[in-house]
C-alpha cells in the first residue's frame, strides 16, 4: 500500500477525526472509500458520455411525438 500526505481543510479535518471516534476506524479508511466511490461516480460518467456519443441524434419530447405520431 502507498502512503501518501495531503492537506485538508480545517472542516474535513474535524469531520475524520469525529468519525474516527465514533466508528473505531482509522482516518485513512473514509478516505479510501471516498476515492473509491469517487472514481466509480467518475467511470459512471465517462460511459453516459462514450454511450451519448454513439447514439448519434437526440430528440426533444416534442420532437420524439411528432415522429412517433403522438401529435
Amino acid at each position: 500500500m502507498v502512503s501518501i500526505n495531503i492537506e485538508l481543510p480545517k472542516k474535513i479535518e474535524s469531520q475524520l477525526n469525529y468519525l474516527e471516534i465514533i466508528s473505531k476506524r482509522p482516518k485513512s479508511f473514509f478516505i479510501q472509500e471516498a476515492l473509491k466511490r469517487y472514481w466509480e461516480d467518475m467511470e459512471d460518467i465517462r460511459d453516459a458520455l462514450e454511450s451519448k456519443k454513439d447514439e448519434g441524434k437526440t430528440y426533444t419530447t416534442e420532437e420524439l411525438s411528432q415522429e412517433l405520431g403522438l401529435k
